[in-house]
């Protein structure tokens, strides 16, 4: 039988990983000003985890930004925190490149692009270095026979409880109603390791796919969690 193309890029991209991927790997669109931007990707590339606990201690805190789409609430977090390291994660070409625009744009250095699988680095943290992350309308992955690509489950929050600081905070959002049930089922049962409350959008710009949703007239379901004391 001939696999669908989609299915093999899956397929290749969670080779002799211990976790499926959260997202399939398409060209997609690139303009050429994010093809350009990309150039300059070296310069902001964070490497592995050696090298985020060699920045760290030059920065009052460290922030995690996973899946940060075309960068909008990126670029909001790093300027509203300039004493923070942020690391900014993405695997889309097009969305590191519309980042890196941004950074350029307004002269902004304290942002470490991390372009691979997140998960690639957080196994590989084996202590509590961040102070505040944030998952902003993660892949909901709607189909039924999809739900076990969702990034945020159980296990993963465990991951995200290992390397966060104790009373550190974790700001979620969705504009899926069945993925917001599921999250929430993940969050109870990781009740031990966290407390959270429904939240307001907690002052955060609205992302162009955000406001897509609420022009759809669907409603943005946003969780913060308190990491409890390990």
């Amino acid at each position: 039988m001939v696999l669908p193309l989609l299915l093999l890029k899956e397929r290749s991209i969670n080779k002799d990983k211990p976790y499926l991927a959260s997202f399939v790997q398409r060209l997609g669109r690139i303009t050429s000003a994010q093809k350009e931007a990309l150039k300059l990707l070296d310069k902001f590339k964070l490497i592995d985890e050696t090298q985020l606990l060699g920045f760290a201690p030059d920065y009052k805190k460290v922030i995690l930004d996973i899946g940060f789409g075309n960068g909008e609430s990126t670029v909001y977090i790093a300027n509203s925190n300039p004493e923070a390291l942020v690391v900014a994660s993405e695997v889309y070409k097009s969305g590191i490149g519309s980042l890196l625009g941004s950074i350029v744009e307004n002269s902004i250095g304290n942002i470490k692009i991390f372009d691979k699988d997140i998960r690639e680095l957080l196994l590989k943290i084996s202590t509590s270095i961040f102070d505040e992350i944030y998952i902003i309308c993660p892949d909901p992955w709607p189909k039924a026979r999809h739900h076990k690509r969702r990034l945020l489950n159980k296990d993963f929050l465990e991951i995200l409880h290992r390397t966060i600081q104790p009373n550190g905070t974790i700001y979620i959002s969705t504009d899926w109603k069945h993925y917001a049930e599921f999250i929430e089922e993940a969050i109870h049962d990781s009740s031990k390791k966290f407390e959270y409350n429904k939240t307001p959008q907690r002052g955060l710009p609205i992302t162009r796919f955000q406001q897509r949703a609420i022009n759809e007239g669907r409603a943005i379901h946003t969780y913060l969690l308190e990491a409890l004391k390990k």
